[in-house]
């Protein structure tokens, strides 16, 4: 870690007193020799302590920012109308800066140290496979609440955000239908760029469609003229693009520059993740075509309550807040209704209350976990760019995580532990 890197959010070691090099030294000899589990607090007016590991500086902080602040106004809100159990939830949150090697240093901290009742975090799959081994060996439960590649198969684990199946089964074939059939992919260079790949591949093909180029770029690529004339040679219908983070975001302006915004029409299924359409002038975002499970634009009682009491919060100015903080929000939630149902914070319980298929009535519509994946059933919002902002054309209620894939079932092999690939 850099000498000019910010210390890491830890109120816990504040009020403790004792030096993170210190427990880190002992942490490791007992992450070599294995996991004692510790039960969290059980003092009966003691905090249910939750664990948050997110990126808050580092290139990932845009993303990581607002997903902290969707956990802290969920936390609130649920101390305001009571607690849980009648104990108050206490965040304990660590700045892992963008930098996976600290996801096992801080993931073990809240789950040995800290003794949290659940960890919510990790914004890339990268991050989330450092975190999610050492979460499982302590058996503490884990929340992941992010778009990713899809396939994950862990009874320890619970996933909040959609699948490549839920965000493009209904994309591809609206975009080749509307747009014609040749498209060509542009995409982040690892598993969820490919996974999602491979997935436009086949949905485009049912669809009567082809795709006929494809390229990956690494999350620092920002200089994309020689793939813009890749495109053209192609001629393309349409460009998929699965563009991850700020260097990426590039690509925009120097496709409107180079004229094609009028030329060629542009789908993605991480536009507007964490507000980056905001940044863009308007004629360049203008006709971009998305499906999400959220839009801060969805015209609900339930959203506008939500976009109402972050204002309060967070002030009438923040920031466009997205679909990936919004499933956090709602991962507290769903956790929250099954510490109810459960009555306790104990793992097992609360799994199983999970496991019944504990539904929630959050800002996107409502979300039900799937008890066989661990992931949700979600709606999903077709929409389209229009003067800076999403207009929502398309509604579908309740799509399932991974429809007609029964690799994993943690009802009947709850000892299933991997990610399941594609299957085409």
């Amino acid at each position: 870690m850099s000498g000019n890197r910010r210390e890491p959010v830890d109120v816990i070691r504040q009020k403790s007193g004792i030096s993170r090099r210190t427990f880190v030294a002992a942490g490791a000899t007992t992450l070599l020799g294995g996991f004692t589990a510790a039960a969290p607090a059980i003092a009966q007016n003691a905090p249910i302590k939750v664990g948050a590991l997110v990126d808050l500086s580092g290139p990932l902080q845009p993303f990581g920012q607002g997903k902290m602040q969707a956990i802290q106004l969920a936390a609130e809100e649920i101390n305001a109308a009571g607690g849980l159990l009648g104990r108050k939830i206490e965040l304990v949150q660590y700045d892992t800066q963008s930098e996976n090697q600290l996801y096992g240093q801080f993931a073990q901290q809240l789950a040995l140290r800290d003794k949290v009742a659940v960890v919510h975090g990790a914004i890339t799959s990268a991050a989330r496979e450092v975190a999610r081994p050492v979460l499982k060996r302590a058996q503490t439960l884990y929340f992941y609440n992010m778009i990713y590649e899809g396939g994950l198969c862990d009874q320890n684990t619970f996933v909040t955000g959609p699948t490549p199946q839920q965000l493009l089964q209904k994309l591809i074939p609206y975009i080749v239908n509307r747009f014609g059939k040749r498209v060509y992919i542009l995409a982040a260079d690892y598993n969820f760029g490919h996974y999602s790949a491979e997935w436009v591949k086949k949905i485009a093909k049912e669809s009567g469609g082809e795709v006929v180029g494809s390229e990956f770029f690494p999350l620092e690529a920002n200089s994309f003229g020689p793939t813009i004339a890749r495109i053209q040679q192609a001629k393309a219908d349409v460009v998929f693009n699965v563009f991850v983070g700020p260097a990426h975001a590039s690509f925009y302006g120097q496709w409107a520059a180079a004229g094609m915004n009028k030329k060629i029409p542009m789908a993605s299924h991480t536009l507007g993740d964490a507000g980056d359409q905001k940044r863009m002038p308007p004629e360049v975002s203008e006709g971009l075509v998305t499906v999400k499970n959220y839009f801060d634009e969805i015209d609900s009682p339930k959203n506008k309550a939500f976009l109402a009491n972050y204002a309060k919060k967070f002030g009438a100015n923040h920031n466009y807040i997205g679909s990936l903080s919004v499933a956090d929000y709602q991962a507290m939630y769903l956790w929250a209704e099954a510490v109810k149902k459960a009555g306790s914070i104990e793992r097992a319980a609360v799994i199983k209350a999970l496991e019944s298929g504990i539904s929630i009535d959050g800002p996107s519509g409502k979300v039900t976990i799937d008890p066989a994946t661990h992931h949700c059933v979600l709606d999903m919002y077709l929409a389209e760019m229009k003067g800076g902002d999403f207009k929502i054309l398309e509604h579908w209620a309740g799509l399932k995580p991974m429809d007609g894939d029964a690799r994993c079932d943690l009802i009947k092999n709850p000892s299933t532990n991997q990610q399941f690939g594609p299957q085409f």
